[in-house]
């Protein structure tokens, strides 16, 4: 199984989950669902207790790009995922939200593109 790491370890999806969690407080925990197994041991466990043994989980990271925020952010405001929410929000709020990403998602740019790395869980087992 592949799995997302942690928001911080992820920043292309993290920093979106984190900057909404902000305008979105009640849906935090759906925001932060694509991370909820980024944790190794717990999936260690969880694979374990599916039956598998000789369980393996090792961190992968791959470098994402992207060719700029603008096409980064296109997913986001068709309500894409788990961004439904960011649609219910009011215009102002809406603007805050992508101005507030965008910010955030300056360290990461290379050449008008973003150049990300995202780390991900890669957990094995045998029958």
């Amino acid at each position: 199984m592949c799995v997302i790491s942690s928001p911080d370890r992820a920043p292309m999806w993290g920093i979106l989950a984190e900057t909404l969690s902000g305008y979105l407080s009640d849906q935090r925990n759906a925001l932060h669902l694509s991370f909820s197994l980024g944790n190794v041991p717990q999936l260690e466990r969880l694979i374990g207790e599916a039956g598998l043994r000789d369980v393996r989980v090792t961190r992968e990271a791959r470098q994402g790009i992207v060719g700029s925020f603008d096409e980064y952010w296109a997913p986001i405001e068709t309500g894409a995922g788990q961004k439904q929410g960011y649609l219910a929000l009011p215009e102002p709020s809406r603007r805050a939200v992508r101005e507030e990403v965008r910010a955030r998602l300056t360290q990461f740019k290379s050449g008008g593109r973003l150049v990300m790395s995202t780390e991900m869980l890669i957990g094995s087992g045998r029958a």
